[in-house]
């Protein structure tokens, strides 16, 4: 989340895009030179507890989406947040902020320094720091921007600007007064079990599970889920994993059976199985496609 400033005081900006030592996994990307005026600097890291995020400010937006491990306590400014998992920090330019006590045990992250306002200059952005408790949704757009960050593919530079654009729409939502209103037009079951998905796809959710949830009968809501949203609840699921499984490989060195087992496959055979039936490729192949 700072520019390389941690437990160990280690400072690795420009460098581009670097693994800091400590790391369970994860990189820090710098962004000053990418061709998108307003992008600083993002990443995606795995800690262990050890790690240790001292006082820092930047000039610009700071995104701070936790993705796994136990809730943190961070000091923002005058205020203190305990940020759990799918929590959201937007720190405002100038604002000191940093970690105010050590973490558990090993926690997940995603973060992005950028300049909000002159990449989404319609948005009303305000000049307080802010919080939210549930940004599942912004989930998804936060691995697409870090997808782009780390490509070596044509149109990297449309790529980042569209990917940091759409991300910074979805923080804007999410802190605009009627941020429930997106789904308004979903039933409201629906909008339920999409949200159970989204922020535990991992698990082993039959229907029968998700119909509980949502109070329907199973071939009830598998109708009405498969009407509004064009595609069934299992399936919804199975591309939520495969997203995820795409960025592990492409962002970490975790190892497939690692993957498999952290997305909530059987096994590594059934993981690479479904992993093709969606990319074309096995878990292996797109890896090292990817590092080419």
């Amino acid at each position: 989340m700072a520019r390389g400033v941690h437990q160990n005081g280690e400072n690795v900006h420009d460098r581009g895009v670097v693994r800091p030592a400590g790391l369970r996994a994860g990189f820090h990307a710098h962004l000053a030179g990418s061709g998108v005026p307003g992008l600083v600097h993002a990443g995606d890291q795995r800690a262990p507890s050890s790690w240790f995020i001292a006082e820092h400010r930047h000039e610009v937006w700071e995104l701070y989406l936790q993705t796994d491990g136990p809730p943190t306590r961070w000091r923002v400014g005058d205020a203190e947040y305990e940020v759990p998992p799918y929590g959201l920090l937007i720190v405002s330019p100038h604002v000191g902020h940093r970690m105010a006590r050590p973490a558990d045990t090993v926690w997940q992250f995603m973060f992005a320094a950028l300049d909000a306002p002159l990449l989404l200059p319609e948005a009303p952005w305000r000049r307080s720091p802010a919080f939210v408790a549930d940004a599942a949704s912004a989930v998804t757009p936060f691995e697409t921007f870090l997808r782009e960050v780390t490509t070596t593919r044509t149109l990297r530079v449309p790529g980042l600007r569209a990917s940091a654009q759409q991300l910074l729409v979805e923080v804007a939502r999410l802190l605009a007064p009627s941020s429930t209103a997106g789904r308004l037009l979903l039933h409201p079951a629906v909008a339920h079990v999409l949200n159970v998905l989204e922020t535990r796809y991992a698990e082993r959710l039959p229907l029968s599970a998700l119909a509980g949830e949502a109070g329907l009968s199973p071939s009830y809501l598998a109708a009405l889920f498969t009407a509004q949203l064009g595609v069934s609840p299992a399936r919804h699921q199975a591309r939520l994993r495969i997203r995820r499984a795409r960025t592990l490989l492409a962002e970490t060195d975790r190892s497939v059976t690692w993957i498999a087992a952290e997305l909530g496959f059987s096994s590594p055979q059934h993981f690479a199985t479904a992993f093709r039936s969606h990319t074309g490729a096995t878990p292996r192949e797109f890896r090292a496609a990817g590092r080419r």
